[in-house]
């Protein structure tokens, strides 16, 4: 309803409010009876029309709320991540994985060589005849058991082994040690003081 007909209706109400009033000093009950009656018709327009016009705006509110809703969910899908954008996210991230994948494996492969070297040293400072170098010649003064396992440990170091055989026995112990054609035996060191003595090449 606009602002004309706002004033249209009030001055009919003003004009039927006079009517009934002139009609209820004239004893004219009909003519105030009519008058009240037709302002009522007038409210009851007025009433509905107002109601109608609310209902109007809240319409045009609601779209134009919907209209401000969708432009920044427009700009949001338009702003979603296409397939491109996704491939390339996954290669990277597969990037990514790969190289820690490798940095874990250079770590794992390091402290391996690490061990690895720890256990060679360690093993060098176990067996002395690993120490010794080539050339070296390792005489046995006592074949025992204890002889008989150096004379194998050195041997398999390519170290050059002779034993003092004192009898038919010390010579059954190489035999039965598998060792008998790599020892030299020799006859002339029985008086050692010690079961075992080397001796190191000439520089």
């Amino acid at each position: 309803m606009t602002n004309k007909r706002v004033l249209m209706g009030l001055a009919a109400l003003g004009g039927l409010g006079a009517l009934a009033f002139i009609g209820a000093i004239a004893s004219w009950w009909w003519l105030a009876v009519a008058g009240l009656a037709a302002m009522l018709g007038v409210i009851g327009v007025v009433a509905l029309n107002t109601n109608l016009l609310v209902r109007a705006q809240r319409s045009d509110a609601a779209k134009l709320r919907s209209a401000v809703a969708g432009g920044p969910r427009s700009a949001q899908g338009s702003a979603q991540p296409g397939e491109h954008d996704l491939t390339g996210t996954i290669r990277l991230l597969q990037a990514q994985y790969v190289g820690r994948l490798d940095r874990a494996q250079s770590s794992l492969e390091r402290a391996t060589a690490d061990l690895e070297a720890r256990i060679g040293t360690g093993a060098a400072h176990d067996d002395p005849y690993a120490a010794l170098p080539h050339g070296s010649v390792v005489l046995l003064h006592r074949l025992d058991e204890k002889g008989v396992s150096a004379a194998k440990t050195a041997l398999s170091h390519g170290l050059e082994v002779r034993a003092v055989v004192a009898d038919s026995a010390d010579r059954e112990r190489l035999e039965a040690a598998g060792i008998g054609d790599a020892v030299t035996v020799v006859t002339d060191a029985s008086g050692a003081p010690y079961a075992l003595t080397v001796a190191l090449p000439e520089s």
